[in-house]
């Protein structure tokens, strides 16, 4: 029996982990549905440890808040006298919860000796002792914490303007240890540019760090009046008329692996999730860092539709192949596979072929990059003819599942449906294989991607009977939703049997603007 109970929704496990470590760290005996054995009943062990616990922690999220579960034994906490709240995101607690105050930890760095932790310890040591939680000692303390939070605060945004300009350089090129004036000022520029310091908070950061404000400010008026167009101007595509194209030499994938960290770390240092944000402080301390590169890489897997999920493999693959990570491989090829329009994944993946002696890969790859350059310069048939050439050489099922989707994209966009049909079968088929070899959340969010484009474009090219027969059985085999109520309709009214009601768009697909609406059926 544990002394602390930690009640949330299970869509917050991950996010749940690191306060059950820390406060495992400082002492106190949890438990928390992760302590679960195989084959355990699980209602019956959650009622026991509920019931048996001094103290319950409930985790207020959007998922929790949300949550029937939670709230009824949030429900039986409060009643009892045993309600410890921890607020994760900033929502609307549930009502009859409101009066109890919940210890902000939506901006808690995963730490065991955060400010957050040690409010949260007062509560639950009251809790345990059967005593009042002093509200004038909490008070000061609070007080006091928050004043260091905001110091914490400051420092942070230095940490990161440094980390930013040094530890890309110390952690890919270990020989070189020191951010110059130049590189800080640099970077101190890039986060005004990007809206993330007020020119106020640049001039001083600038003055804290011994960066000289004057030459900061006349830069900062530079890039205030710089030309949006040459900010935003897209990518051409180089001359793509030789056979074989250069792969890139070590040099360019250090300035690649450079570009990569420097592009992910603000991200990463920022991100909601705790555990992802020292994940990435980790990755500076040679100690630490293969157990962070694991971390992001297991948060990526789990969640393929946080925006940030390609960032975290490319961070992970740069940082790792700079270090001689086993987890090189796994990563760049789950940066290329989740963005595939990304062609620094391609190049750098590339680099990591050529190193491990697999050159006909190292070529395709090198051409899948130079393709999605081409098609974001609106080049589509040098892009067509590229990944084309590319994807039989590809051995990675995920890789020639992305590049076949992409190849089916093309075709939407040039009208030909019948090839884009063909193209996402192509793409569905190899999803299958890859969930069937490893089943997880990122397969099944791939998968349900394919087979709604496959669906659409079979609709679009006049088979729209093909269309609902597909989608039935996706339905049946991997839960896959109708991509809108125009298409579920119209597989009702054609098959003439249940076709389940749930529509939803997948993820990939609401982020692309090529994709046309099915048409109406004759």
């Amino acid at each position: 029996m544990a002394d602390i109970f930690i009640s949330y929704a299970s869509e917050d496990r991950d996010r749940v982990r690191p306060l059950a470590e820390a406060l495992q760290k400082r002492g106190f005996n949890i438990w928390w549905d992760r302590s679960l054995a195989a084959g355990q009943d699980y209602a019956q062990i959650i009622e026991r440890e509920l019931r048996s616990a001094r103290a319950v922690i409930v985790v207020w999220t959007r998922g929790s808040a949300a949550s029937a579960f939670v709230r009824d034994e949030a429900g039986r906490a409060r009643d009892e006298g045993r309600l410890v709240p921890v607020m994760l995101d900033r929502v609307e607690i549930p009502l009859g919860f409101g009066a109890f105050q919940a210890e902000d930890f939506t901006n808690w760095n995963g730490g065991a000796t955060a400010p957050q932790m040690q409010l949260l310890e007062e509560a639950l040591r009251a809790k345990l002792e059967g005593r009042d939680v002093d509200g004038g000692a909490v008070a000061r303390k609070r007080r006091a914490l928050m004043n260091r939070i905001r110091l914490v605060s400051v420092l942070t945004v230095v940490a990161l303007v440094v980390g930013i300009a040094a530890f890309g350089k110390y952690i890919i090129t270990p020989q070189q240890h020191h951010a110059t004036q130049a590189d800080l000022q640099a970077q101190l520029l890039r986060l005004l540019e990007e809206g993330r310091l007020t020119p106020e908070q640049a001039a001083q950061l600038a003055q804290s760090m011994g960066l000289e404000s004057g030459a900061l400010g006349a830069a900062a008026t530079q890039v205030a009046s710089a030309a949006p167009s040459a900010r935003g101007a897209p990518m051409s595509a180089p001359d793509n008329q030789s056979a074989q194209l250069q792969l890139a030499s070590d040099e360019q994938f250090s300035a690649d692996a450079q570009q990569a960290y420097r592009s992910a770390i603000t991200g990463l240092l920022t991100h909601p999730d705790a555990s992802v944000r020292l994940a990435a402080l980790h990755l500076s301390d040679p100690a630490q860092r293969e157990g962070a590169i694991q971390t992001l890489l297991a948060y990526a897997q789990a969640h393929p539709e946080d925006p940030q999920a390609s960032q975290m493999y490319l961070v992970s693959g740069a940082v790792g192949e700079a270090n001689d990570s086993p987890t090189v491989q796994q990563a760049l090829e789950g940066a290329a596979s989740v963005a595939p329009q990304n062609p620094l994944a391609w190049r750098m993946l590339s680099h990591w072929y050529r190193r491990t002696d697999r050159p006909a890969e190292a070529q395709a790859a090198a051409t899948v990059s130079e393709g999605v350059q081409a098609h974001a310069a609106g080049q589509n048939d040098a892009a067509e003819q590229q990944l084309q050439a590319a994807l039989p050489n590809l051995q990675s099922t995920p890789l020639r599942a992305s590049v076949a989707s992409q190849l089916g994209r093309i075709a939407v966009g040039r009208g030909d449906f019948n090839a884009a049909s063909a193209r996402f079968a192509q793409a569905y088929s190899l999803r299958e294989q890859t969930a069937a070899q490893a089943p997880g959340t990122a397969a099944a969010s791939a998968i349900q991607a394919d087979a709604q484009s496959l669906v659409i474009a079979l609709n679009r090219s006049g088979r729209t009977q093909e269309a609902c027969q597909r989608l039935q059985e996706a339905q049946q085999q991997h839960d896959v939703a109708a991509p809108d109520q125009q298409t579920l309709d119209q597989c009702q009214r054609i098959l003439r049997a249940p076709v389940r009601a749930r529509i939803e768009l997948a993820p990939q697909l609401r982020r692309t603007t090529t994709e046309p609406a099915p048409a109406s059926s004759p």
